[in-house]
C-alpha cells in the first residue's frame, strides 16, 4: 500500500514542500498509524503536511521538504540495527545516543522494536524539532518522556574533544543518570558511557576538518567495552569530494568509503586498531544523484 499526497507550497512563496516525496511503504505506514494514532490515509497525510510545512519554516532541510525525514535512517544497514537491538537487550545500561534526531523518528522506531526507553538519548541543534516530533506523533514529554539534549555539536561547551577512552568511566551510572534529569546543557557527562551512537543524514552538512572535529567528540563520549559502536548513513561518493555547494550555499564534504575508514582508523582512534570500520555505497538520496553511505565503527 502507498499513500501520496497533493500539492503544498510554503506560506512565504520561496519554499516548496515536494508533496510527490510523501509516499510511504507498508512497513512504514503501519507504523505511523501506530504511533500517531491516525488509522485515516488522508487525515495522516494531512498531518505530516502540516508539521513538515511548519518545521520547514525552522530551517529548509531537504529531508524535510522533500519528506525524506519519513525513511528509517538508522535501519539503512540491517546488520548495525541488529547490533543496536542486541546491545540493548543484552547490555545493563547500554545507554544510546541518537544525534541529529530532528523529529526522534529513528529512536522512536528503535524502541518500538524493543529497545529501552529509558536508555535512549535524543539531541539536535534545534530543539524546536523535537517539539515538531510530538506534534508529529501526538505526544508530549510525559507520555513520550525520552531526555532530549538540544546543541551545537561544534561547540566546545557542548561536546569537548578529549581521546577516545581506554578504561571504563569510575563515576557510577546511577549518577549519570541523576544528571540526565535534570536537563543538561552539555553531553560531556555521558563520556566513556555511551554504548551506541546513530547519527545520519548529518555529517554531510560540514565540511572536511568539522566532520573530523565531530568524530572525534563523538568517539570521546563512546564506551570503551567491545562491541559498542557508533553507526550512521549520509551522503557520500565514489571518491571523494572537497566543498560540494550545496542548495543553501554552505560547503560541505562527501567522503568516499575509503577515506572514511582512513578518517575513523588513522585519525580519530590513531592507527592503535581499537576499532573496526565498515562503510558502503548504497542507493540514490532522495532525487539527487548523491550516493548514499551507510557506515559503522566499532570498538573491539
Amino acid at each position: 500500500m502507498t499513500i501520496s499526497s497533493l500539492g503544498l507550497h510554503h506560506s512565504d512563496g520561496t519554499l516548496t514542500i515536494s508533496p510527490d516525496r510523501l509516499s510511504l511503504n507498508d512497513d512504514e505506514l503501519a507504523f505511523y498509524k501506530r504511533n500517531t494514532g491516525i488509522e485515516d490515509d488522508d487525515k495522516l497525510k494531512e498531518h505530516i503536511i502540516d508539521v513538515a510545512r511548519r518545521a520547514l519554516e525552522i530551517y529548509p532541510y531537504n529531508c524535510i521538504r522533500t519528506f525524506g525525514f519519513l525513511r528509517f535512517r538508522i535501519r539503512r544497514s540491517e546488520a548495525s540495527y541488529k547490533r543496536l537491538l542486541e546491545i540493548g537487550s543484552s547490555r545493563q545500561n547500554a545507554l544510546f545516543l541518537d544525534l541529529g534526531c530532528c523529529f526522534g523518528n529513528d529512536l522512536r522506531k528503535a524502541i518500538e522494536d524493543g529497545y529501552p526507553a529509558e536508555n535512549v538519548i535524543a539531541s539536535d541543534l534545534r530543539a524546536e524539532f523535537w517539539k515538531f516530533g510530538h506534534d508529529l506523533f501526538n505526544t508530549n514529554p510525559a507520555t513520550f518522556p525520552v531526555t532530549f539534549i538540544p546543541g551545537d555539536a561544534l561547540d566546545p561547551s557542548f561536546i569537548s574533544i578529549q581521546p577516545p577512552p581506554q578504561s571504563q568511566p569510575e563515576t557510577a551510572i546511577d549518577s549519570v543518570r541523576s544528571i540526565l534529569q535534570t536537563k543538561p546543557e552539555s553531553l560531556d557527562f555521558l563520556r566513556g558511557y555511551l554504548s551506541a551512537i546513530h547519527t545520519s543524514a548529518f555529517f554531510h552538512l560540514f565540511n572536511k576538518d568539522e566532520q573530523l572535529i565531530i568524530a572525534k567528540k563523538l568517539a570521546s563520549l563512546l564506551s570503551p567495552l567491545p562491541g559498542s559502536f557508533i553507526f550512521g548513513a549520509h551522503v557520500g561518493a565514489f571518491e571523494a569530494q572537497e566543498d560540494v555547494k550545496s542548495g543553501t550555499g554552505t560547503l560541505f564534504y562527501r567522503h568516499s568509503p575509503e577515506t572514511w575508514k582512513e578518517m575513523w582508523e588513522k585519525e580519530v582512534f590513531e592507527g592503535k586498531g581499537s576499532v573496526r570500520v565498515e562503510a558502503g555505497l548504497g542507493g540514490f538520496e532522495d532525487e539527487s544523484d548523491a550516493r548514499l553511505m551507510w557506515w559503522s565503527v566499532v570498538r573491539v
